[in-house]
């Protein structure tokens, strides 16, 4: 009886089996040749099937659109982004960050470069030239030469012939072969030109985040965790499979989506569209002012996101509105759990925001600068523009009688500009002569974009800026913010134009 009675079992058991176990898939980008990308990531695909016990299967699109097409679709997959198709497929579906990949050294640069022997030596030089660009899904190649361009005030329209390539090697090629004036790639993708002497460098942006593995929502959370943990540990276990990547990538490190909203805010500017996360960002919010270009501050601001983060026990992420009227908007609207505002914004803002903390300027008296256009032409007999960021920051009136002492006789007429990123621009635009900014502004655009800016003359320490907490807050977890921001390290705040933050008395 009992061997009958195991025998039906063992029959049900057959018959109602689960099937086995679907491979997971990978998902590549057009980066390069199916068998450069194959070559790299098999290795990589091997170790992790062993850690998630899972067989990992490599899949490669012939084309970007053929790439947004795969990953658009509701299937549990792991895909290798470029930082702009990331936000564009992240708006699309429900996408988690699983780890960042490390850049090669020069990876998370993007660099605009020209032929060795162009007459062209700065990017307002490019205005009626050709420029093609290269691979639309990268921020190096896209999104930041645009941004860098419109600091400038130039848009596509700008140059005689503006193309899209498809690749960076093709934009490369195009211009050390004389079709195109002028490209913009990963500096690192340029190497091979730059050391030959074939092309040089005329601009230089830091990228911020860049490419990632991220997983679809039919990925279970418990599998993701697996992976992220794999991944970042793969250079110690596994070194084989990070060699294997080559300059592709030197390894893998945290990451999260709140990461990549200073791209979405640029690519927002840039293009006129929201690229919000399918999945709601878990994080805490730093509104900071556009003062600086999202990527800069990314960067300029990430030790204070830091201690932010370490006071709090939760995710920071920056946010960059595109003026100053629309970041004091926002505040008023109780969008920013952490602020840095202007004295006047203070006010504004004194019903959601609490100040907890404010900058202690540079020593020196060059924290102000007033600033033109390098070979800008200018006539004695007309009046001096002047630009100055409006309504909340308080230079002009700090710097207004030096301003008027260099005018001499000349009339002044103030050209009020939405942020003191639009004062870069309406100097290069020609709609003003001199513009009064931050010094530590006007130091991050130089090394940027250098060539075009010339500081005429230092006026005094720059405004100060006070760091707030939205009041509700609790008072135990203001004062670990207050802590916390209190001890950062000397001068780690250094390019923002201070060196740290005095604690208010109240809290």
């Amino acid at each position: 009886m009992k061997t009958s009675i195991r025998i039906w079992l063992w029959m049900i058991l057959c018959c109602f089996a689960l099937p086995a176990q679907a491979d997971l898939s990978f998902l590549l980008p057009p980066v390069s040749s199916p068998a450069i990308m194959y070559a790299a990531f098999t290795p990589l695909a091997k170790y992790l099937s062993q850690v998630i016990g899972q067989k990992i299967t490599l899949h490669f699109s012939a084309n970007l659109q053929s790439f947004y097409d795969q990953a658009d679709k509701k299937t549990p997959q792991m895909v290798l982004f470029c930082p702009i198709s990331y936000i564009r497929s992240a708006h699309q579906q429900a996408y988690y960050p699983l780890a960042g990949i490390i850049p090669t050294p020069g990876g998370n640069h993007s660099v605009i470069v020209v032929r060795s022997n162009s007459p062209i030596h700065n990017v307002l030089q490019l205005k009626n030239r050709s420029f093609v660009m290269g691979d639309p899904a990268c921020a190096a190649s896209s999104l930041v030469p645009l941004s860098m361009f419109r600091e400038l005030g130039m848009t596509p329209k700008s140059f005689s012939a503006f193309r899209q390539s498809g690749s960076d090697q093709s934009a490369l090629m195009d211009v050390a072969a004389r079709f195109y004036d002028a490209t913009a790639v990963a500096k690192n993708v340029a190497a091979p030109y730059l050391h030959s002497g074939a092309l040089r460098i005329i601009a230089d942006a830091a990228v911020g985040p860049g490419d990632l593995l991220a997983a679809s929502a039919g990925v279970p959370a418990t599998l993701r965790k697996q992976l992220t943990e794999a991944l970042l540990r793969a250079k110690r276990r596994d070194p084989a499979s990070i060699h294997a990547l080559g300059g592709l990538a030197a390894g893998f490190q945290p990451i999260n989506d709140g990461d990549y909203n200073a791209l979405r805010t640029l690519y927002q500017e840039i293009h006129g569209v929201q690229l919000s996360p399918k999945v709601p960002q878990q994080a805490l919010t730093l509104g900071i002012p556009p003062t600086f270009t999202p990527i800069a501050a990314y960067r300029i601001f990430a030790p204070l996101q830091k201690a932010l983060s370490a006071a709090t026990g939760r995710a920071v992420q920056l946010v960059i509105p595109s003026d100053e009227q629309s970041f004091v908007q926002d505040g008023q609207k109780g969008k920013f759990d952490f602020a840095l505002l202007t004295p006047k914004m203070v006010v504004m803002e004194k019903n959601q925001m609490l100040p907890l903390a404010r900058s202690v300027s540079q020593l020196d008296q060059h924290g102000l600068a007033i600033i033109r256009r390098d070979n800008a032409s200018a006539t004695a007999a007309n009046p001096l523009r002047i630009a100055f960021a409006s309504p909340y920051c308080s230079a002009r009136s700090l710097a207004e009688q030096q301003l008027l002492r260099l005018a001499g006789k000349r009339s002044v007429v103030w050209v009020p500009e939405g942020s003191e990123r639009a004062v870069f621009t309406a100097l290069a635009e020609n709609r003003a002569e001199l513009g009064i900014v931050r010094s530590a502004t006007v130091r991050t655009l130089e090394k940027q974009l250098p060539g075009i800016w010339s500081v005429v003359h230092s006026a005094g320490r720059a405004p100060v800026w006070t760091l707030t907490v939205k009041r509700t807050l609790n008072r135990e977890q203001r004062m670990a913010v207050q802590k916390h921001v209190a001890d950062l390290p000397a001068n780690a705040l250094d390019t923002a134009g201070f060196m740290g933050f005095r604690p208010l008395a109240h809290v």
